[in-house]
């Protein structure tokens, strides 16, 4: 058994171990919540930018479609910057090249996926660094969106949030714009520039929404799954705290009672003499 001065170092570490899994999951718990919230506002404007793109499409005789630059396909995968997230970035990297095509470009949001790809042999990745605040989507979703624009076809993968901080590995279609956009009726908006100029600039900002939207949902459930690992994390440290208290408990008995029998034997010897 170790001695008492070792195992109280370890229980003060173990309590330090534990104040910091604690913040950390509360601050995971704050971050989440945020994510959460905006998630509402996020899904409103792709459907207000969806509906225009709908109106736009219907002053052009081929309906929507999309400015080629580049005849090439993306695949992008929204993982996390930062770990302590347990298995959610193996689970998005494992789907992403389970459903990626030979043809797509493999795009990686997060360092930590990057790795996770890294060690499935994924060589040819291109990274972007993931946000770890709300605050940081909208300058991110738009330098996303930008390099999207320059491809034909593009996909995104990311896990969704669900009730209960449960979470769904999710694959969408952003690109081409689709059909999916037409509304009944023959309504014709009042347009003061080109419906081609105005289609372009509405694509951009499609491509803004739904990334902004992803990257919200992806950070809602990174966050609900460092949670997660902080609550694993909190119980080992609980655990092994108690078997600490334990150890020093028959450590101190232990060493009282050497202290007994060295005065008792001290004592003995006196009296010998």
């Amino acid at each position: 058994m170790e001695n008492l001065g070792r195992i109280k170092t370890r229980l003060e570490t173990m309590s330090e171990l534990g104040e910091l899994v604690s913040a950390l999951r509360s601050m995971s718990a704050s971050r989440s919540r945020e994510a959460q919230k905006a998630l509402k506002g996020t899904r409103a404007y792709c459907e207000v930018v969806e509906r225009a793109i709908a109106e736009v499409s219907l002053l052009l005789p081929d309906g929507v479609g999309s400015a080629k630059q580049r005849d090439s396909a993306a695949l992008l995968v929204m993982t996390s910057e930062n770990g302590f997230v347990g298995p959610f970035n193996a689970r998005l990297i494992d789907h992403a090249l389970e459903v990626r095509k030979p043809e797509e470009y493999l795009i990686i949001c997060g360092r930590r996926g990057l790795i996770v790809a890294s060690e499935r042999g994924v060589a040819d990745a291109v990274p972007v660094p993931m946000t770890s605040r709300v605050q940081g989507i909208t300058m991110l979703a738009r330098k996303i969106a930008s390099e999207l624009s320059g491809f034909t076809a593009a996909r995104i993968v990311f896990a969704r949030h669900l009730p209960g901080a449960a979470l769904e590995t999710t694959v969408r279609t952003v690109l081409p714009l689709g059909e999916t956009f037409r509304i009944p009726g023959p309504i014709l908006p009042v347009v003061h520039v080109s419906p081609d100029e105005l289609l372009s600039q509405l694509a951009l900002e499609y491509l803004f929404a739904e990334t902004a939207h992803c990257l919200m949902e992806s950070l809602a459930c990174e966050n609900a799954a460092r949670m997660r690992a902080m609550d694993s994390a909190s119980r080992n440290i609980e655990e092994n705290v108690d078997a600490l208290q334990r150890e020093e408990r028959v450590a101190r008995q232990e060493k009282t009672t050497t202290e007994m029998l060295d005065v008792v034997t001290g004592v003995e010897a006196v009296n010998h003499d």
